[in-house]
């Protein structure tokens, strides 16, 4: 077993194209969990990872995802992973049945590297990169030694992380596979009336609503031609005129509807917090309806 030292120089199923492995530049390493800014797990990942590399640049994505949300974890990965340098190496643990029997992964697409459970966080990642080949890693040469079930974010997941990022080859760490566990998302839908129907897939910490309602699905289906002042978002009995650009364009403390930097329809109260004005508990509840007097394009359900 592998002591963290350095070492001087690494459901629906998701078809791979398996097309072999690039010779790209490593270093970066991103974390995503849900462990908490103020857990000292990720700490002691990011100390793994500098034992075994003391030269790479660990970058916090995000460690305040919601509790086992893994959903809300791939909406996160999804939407980020492609600002990032050619090369990075994702190290992602939100993982509520951590120590079962779901496998433990590396995912090389053309220009990036996941380390992940398998259950269903890298759905986003099949969905938007084109994956080149996937490996199935278990505890060995790249791995930390066993001690428990409960903490293989230190123990697997940050070591064969810390490997990738010293450009050890992924086949060396773990077994081919053809397919991963995705899972389904919930994406817009029309209704009967015509109207749209989505949902919240995050709330960030000002309160801010992002839905799944992106301006991409909006704009086929309005052929290019989204009638952002004309339309109505109606929320928690609420009812929303027009989508403005920017949180200012609001009434000071009012409800407002805008497309976000994400490319997402989004709920905002300018200076304050939609989610608590709106009196929500959770994000799960949140249904949003778009409607306008435009009839969309049907064959874009």
């Amino acid at each position: 077993m592998l002591k963290y030292e350095y070492r001087g120089a690494i459901e629906s199923q998701c078809d791979i194209l398996m097309d072999g492995n690039q010779n790209i530049k490593r270093g970066v390493v991103a974390v995503l969990t849900d462990f908490g800014g103020m857990s000292w797990y990720t700490g002691v990942m990011k100390g793994v990872i500098l034992s075994i590399n003391p030269e790479a640049e660990v970058i916090d994505l995000c460690n305040d995802i919601s509790k086992g949300d893994i959903r809300e974890a791939g909406f996160v990965l999804g939407t980020s992973f492609d600002y990032f340098p050619r090369g990075t190496v994702f190290l992602c643990v939100v993982d509520p049945r951590v120590g079962g029997k779901r496998g433990n992964l590396i995912v090389q697409t053309e220009d990036y590297l996941f380390v992940a459970p398998d259950n269903g966080l890298l759905t986003s990642v099949c969905e938007k990169a084109r994956v080149e080949s996937i490996f199935s890693v278990k505890y060995g040469k790249y791995t930390g030694e066993a001690r428990g079930a409960t903490f293989l974010g230190r123990d697997i997941f940050a070591p064969i992380a810390a490997h990738l990022s010293l450009g050890v080859d992924p086949a060396e760490m773990g077994d081919s596979v053809e397919s991963i566990l995705t899972i389904s998302g919930t994406p817009p839908f029309i209704n009967k009336d015509n109207t749209i129907s989505g949902r919240a897939v995050y709330v960030d910490r000002f309160g801010n609503i992002i839905t799944n309602i992106s301006m991409g699905y909006l704009d086929s289906l309005f052929e290019g031609n989204i009638p952002r002042k004309d339309c109505f978002i109606r929320i928690a009995g609420k009812e929303i005129e027009g989508i403005k650009s920017y949180y200012a364009e609001g009434k000071e403390g009012g409800l407002i509807a805008l497309e976000n930097s994400w490319g997402y329809l989004e709920i905002a109260v300018n200076g304050g917090s939609a989610f608590n004005y709106l009196g929500y508990e959770n994000k799960e509840s949140i249904e949003i309806c778009f409607s306008t007097d435009r009839i969309p394009n049907q064959g874009e359900k």
